[in-house]
């Protein structure tokens, strides 16, 4: 069995890590483009011309703050994480805004998503499959495939940002794995990322690359660099 680091990650939620109550700028925007439109205040176009109302993972999804966007786009939305303290946090933000997520966020064991094949029109994750070992996401990016029927939005560290990382040099890209030894996530594993880890991460699914884009920022005051791919995935074998 791979190890999850559930443990790790219930000790960051209950330090009150990761605690995001707005919803991520780049989610935002692939809902806009590929699912569905705001018109107005109160209309949306559906981009994806399934039946309504569309389904939706949110994958590794923390205190659901995406599974509570994806029901302000009234979309059928769903969240799992490893983390139980991270589950009991999203019921109660989901609350705040008026949502009740008791039935429709859960733990599950890190392992095999507990939904059925195709059960989702598309799926999200932010910031998930690189917070894992690379050979754990190959596994998980397996079951995210079987569920989803079209179009899984994922974002990655690149290999830019390991100049965040405290004593560390090397004298190439790096695009391997840590374990965070920072206060932050402190036991969490940190996999990087370049376009062809990305690419051996997505061989043995259905999916392809759709979008891709590489965001970049710099601290002038201390140089350092982070950068994230985000990517829209589609699958191949559309059974839409």
């Amino acid at each position: 069995m791979i190890e999850i680091k559930k443990d790790k990650w219930e000790e960051s939620y209950e330090r009150g890590e990761n605690f995001i109550y707005y919803p991520k700028e780049e989610v935002v925007k692939f809902l806009n483009r590929f699912v569905k439109k705001r018109k107005s205040t109160d209309e949306f176009v559906n981009l994806l011309n399934l039946n309504e109302p569309l389904k939706a993972l949110d994958f590794g999804c923390g205190i659901g703050r995406t599974t509570i966007l994806l029901r302000e786009f009234c979309i059928d939305s769903y969240g799992i994480d490893i983390s139980q303290n991270a589950i009991d946090e999203a019921i109660k933000l989901g609350k705040h805004f008026g949502y009740d997520l008791k039935q429709s966020v859960t733990v599950y064991d890190g392992n095999k998503i507990p939904f059925s094949d195709n059960f989702f029109d598309f799926t999200i994750s932010e910031g998930v499959m690189d917070s894992m070992t690379f050979e754990l996401a190959k596994n998980l990016i397996l079951e995210v495939d079987r569920v989803t029927k079209k179009y899984f939005f994922l974002s990655l560290i690149s290999s830019d940002s390991i100049t965040f990382i405290n004593n560390l040099e090397v004298n190439r890209e790096f695009v391997d794995e840590i374990e965070v030894n920072s206060e932050h996530e402190n036991g969490t594993i940190q996999s990087f990322f370049n376009i062809e880890k990305i690419e051996e991460l997505i061989k043995n699914t259905n999916f392809k690359i759709k979008w891709c884009e590489k965001h970049i920022i710099q601290n002038i005051i201390t140089n350092n660099n982070h950068g994230r791919y985000y990517l829209v995935l589609e699958k191949t074998n559309n059974l839409c």
